[in-house]
């Protein structure tokens, strides 16, 4: 996958931050998959969640607050579908609308919201 530089180095950046000690335990909590899997696979799907979480806007809906276990759970639902892919995390998709209830629409938005 063809990259522009300044974003891969942006990326390599925030993959190389410490991730901070709560993430592990909101993954654990939220993503039944993420205890499962073998240490580098964990030390993979976190670098993948700081990419995904300082990348993406998340919007609650119907006056719901994001918060940071809602950010980190869903980048981490998120995340796991890209595990040992070379990914450019969901290109058209900028804007993550949180409901605080099940939600379902006919309108497509495409490139809008997700």
């Amino acid at each position: 996958m063809m990259m522009n530089p300044l974003k891969a180095h942006r990326r390599k950046r925030l993959r190389q931050q410490p991730v901070p000690p709560e993430w592990r335990a909101i993954l654990a909590r939220n993503v039944a998959h993420f205890p499962l899997l073998a240490p580098d696979d964990q030390a993979e799907l976190l670098g993948d969640v700081q990419v995904f979480q300082a990348e993406k806007h998340f919007e609650g809906c119907d006056g719901l607050a994001i918060t940071l276990e809602i950010k980190v759970a869903i980048a981490g639902e998120a995340c796991l579908l890209l595990l040992h892919r070379d990914t450019d995390y969901f290109p058209v998709c900028s804007t993550i609308l949180v409901y605080p209830h099940p939600f379902a629409s006919d309108i497509k938005r495409r490139g809008q919201a997700c």
